[in-house]
């Protein structure tokens, strides 16, 4: 069980190596401690780590935050908040940690912890023992990654190479023609060498998976392609969410974490555009209607999808106005004259266009009381 520690607090840090050295009963190896962010960053780069114990209050950046990046990173690493404040524990379990342990720490708790977070890896990783598959992920929102049943990137032959997987993982329960395929990825050339073009690159996509141990990756069937592996994605999680009737706190913190960029965001596909654009307004409207119509006992969740939606649609004057009383509701001063500057650039700078007066006018009285 690879562990890290971060806490910008060298002795707390000191304290959880010494219980952990201690630890017999698990095979557990410390694979780094840090007080800066970025260079556990650039170990998550690198290795695969199962478990992160992290301190969520720290000064250059909240541990929530870092647990949103280092799962983005790796999707099966297990969180275990490690702090001094209580009141962070809703949040703490809302992007699904693994366990919140409260400082000073007791060694019988962290084991506890720790066989929590073993148990959940093997689940959610699908560990190769005896006959059972890898499992890879594919990661879509914002940048797009493809992880192997070991967490690590797969690194892909050439642009078109990546561009077909994608397509046909995201048709996977669809068969779809050769020359279907062809006219999309490459047209306007001659037939022979678009087929040429598809054999290639569809033999370079059979190669990485059987490099993998796993053979006949893509099946050929009259003609039709049709990608064979099973894989999860971030892609699947959303639409699970964002296709229920209702949606809970903790559907709506999920579906913050999940949505961290638009759809293939950085991939440059026509075809991909509809698609995008789809994803976009359902969040959108999954957000809004949390907003607006639920009971929000939360200020924090509250707070970050308002702010997730003017992220989304920066010009949305609604949107400007909706944030703007929610700040004045709860007398955060520094923020709203901070979001007013904000507005004033994007209305009268950017669009040349005035502030509305509903935005002014509730700004103007909340500075004056």
């Amino acid at each position: 069980m690879n562990i890290i520690i971060i806490d910008d607090e060298k002795m707390a840090i000191d304290v959880l190596q010494i219980m952990l050295k201690r630890i017999t009963s698990l095979p557990i190896t410390i694979k780094g401690t840090f007080t800066n962010v970025g260079d556990a960053f650039v170990l998550f780069e690198q290795e695969r780590i199962d478990v992160v114990l992290l301190d969520i209050e720290m000064v250059n950046m909240h541990g929530l935050q870092v647990a949103k990046q280092l799962i983005a990173k790796q999707p099966f690493a297990q969180i275990i908040f490690v702090t001094a404040h209580m009141q962070f524990a809703v949040e703490a379990f809302e992007i699904e940690a693994t366990d919140y342990l409260l400082k000073p720490v007791h060694e019988k708790r962290l084991i506890k912890a720790l066989i929590k977070a073993e148990n959940k890896w093997k689940i959610v990783s699908h560990a190769e023992t005896g006959d059972e598959k890898p499992i890879f992920y594919v990661h879509t929102f914002g940048s797009f990654q493809f992880l192997d049943d070991k967490n690590q990137k797969i690194k892909w032959r050439t642009k078109k190479v990546k561009e077909l997987f994608i397509y046909l993982w995201l048709h996977q329960q669809k068969p779809l023609l050769n020359v279907a395929i062809i006219e999309l990825l490459w047209p306007n050339i001659e037939p022979e060498k678009g087929s040429a073009n598809l054999y290639t690159t569809i033999y370079q996509i059979r190669k990485i998976f059987k490099d993998k141990g796993i053979e006949n990756a893509i099946e050929l069937v009259n003609n039709y392609y049709q990608l064979n592996i099973e894989m999860k994605s971030d892609y699947e999680d959303l639409q699970k969410l964002l296709n229920e009737e209702k949606h809970s706190e903790l559907n709506i913190q999920r579906i913050l974490n999940l949505y961290e960029g638009d759809f293939l965001e950085t991939e440059e596909y026509d075809w991909a555009i509809a698609l995008r654009n789809e994803i976009k307004q359902q969040v959108l409207h999954a957000l809004e209607r949390y907003v607006t119509y639920e009971k929000a006992t939360n200020t924090l969740l509250k707070l970050s999808c308002l702010q997730k939606l003017l992220h989304l649609d920066e010009y949305n004057e609604q949107y400007m106005l909706m944030l703007l009383r929610f700040l004045v509701e709860n007398n955060r001063k520094i923020e709203c004259i901070q979001l007013y500057k904000d507005i004033k650039n994007k209305l009268e700078e950017d669009l040349k266009i005035p502030i509305p007066q509903d935005i002014k006018k509730v700004y103007e009285n909340y500075m004056i009381k």
